[in-house]
């Protein structure tokens, strides 16, 4: 048999045809060759309602909470399209944080829920969803009705080991509250108790952390939760008001200082009538 030999330029067109045919071929498949296509990205934006109870009265500024948004393609972007109260909030562009931006509007007495929608996007792709926000009722204190004391300043101490049952180791601030603190423990009302209570003492009182200036917002407890950490020797130091409530009076005190180690020393300062 002949035996037929190929010149290499013969060769080379053979194998090219045969290379494209291949690809072509794979591209009506919608395989990756010559004349295939790629599908293009389908961007999608999820985003939920926000509803929350937000107490009336707040400062500007303050956050209410976050709008959750997301995309498949890049990020989001956050805009208030409407308000039911123009300007009560804000809505930061990247994150979503809602703040209150006119606390004036916050105002339960006015208006018992603020709402807005709030569109989330990415590109030209948008979901609008609903912010919520019940206010909340704080009871209000008129302090014109309260009694106070606010007479010139006194300073109490009870001595180290000092017997808690002896009425020099007493403030008795009226006939009805008599401080002082046994060797262990918080603070008691010698009145109506021979020991400190934990939950509860010292009887006939509530106490809260501040001043006068705070009373509109205070909120009143036992002494114990009423200090830091619940830990008497947290509130060295710090500003508070003491409710004797049978006497309905209201007096500022601060403790200066608390002993430890099982002595039952202690000093505070506290406004007279």
């Amino acid at each position: 048999m002949k035996k037929t030999i190929w010149p290499l330029e013969s060769k080379l067109l053979l194998y090219t045809a045969v290379f494209i045919f291949q690809q072509c071929s794979k591209g009506d498949d919608g395989g990756n060759g010559y004349g295939s296509t790629t599908e293009p990205i389908v961007v999608t934006v999820t985003a939920s309602n926000f509803n929350t109870n937000f107490n009336e009265n707040p400062t500007e500024g303050e956050s209410i909470g976050t709008i959750q948004g997301s995309t498949n393609s890049g990020s989001v972007r956050f805009s208030i399209i409407s308000q039911s109260d123009s300007g009560a909030i804000s809505v930061n562009a990247t994150t979503g944080q809602i703040t209150v931006a006119d606390a004036s509007l916050f105002d339960y007495e006015s208006r018992m829920v603020i709402t807005a929608v709030v569109r989330v996007s990415s590109g030209g792709v948008s979901e609008d969803i609903t912010v919520t926000i019940n206010l909340v009722d704080i009871v209000e204190v008129d302090v014109s009705t309260l009694t106070l004391w606010e007479g010139t300043p006194i300073t109490f101490t009870k001595d180290n080991g000092a017997d808690p049952t002896q009425s020099e180791n007493q403030d008795r601030i009226s006939d009805n509250v008599w401080l002082t603190r046994g060797d262990v423990g918080i603070l008691f009302n010698a009145f109506s108790e021979s020991a400190a209570s934990n939950g509860s003492s010292p009887a006939d009182t509530e106490w809260a952390q501040g001043t006068f200036d705070d009373l509109e917002t205070m909120e009143f407890t036992n002494f114990r939760a009423a200090c830091p950490g619940e830990k008497p020797k947290n509130v060295v130091g710090i500003p508070m008001v003491v409710h004797l409530i049978q006497d309905d009076v209201y007096i500022e005190i601060t403790i200066t200082s608390w002993a430890q180690g099982k002595v039952g020393g202690f000093t505070y300062e506290r406004s007279t009538p």
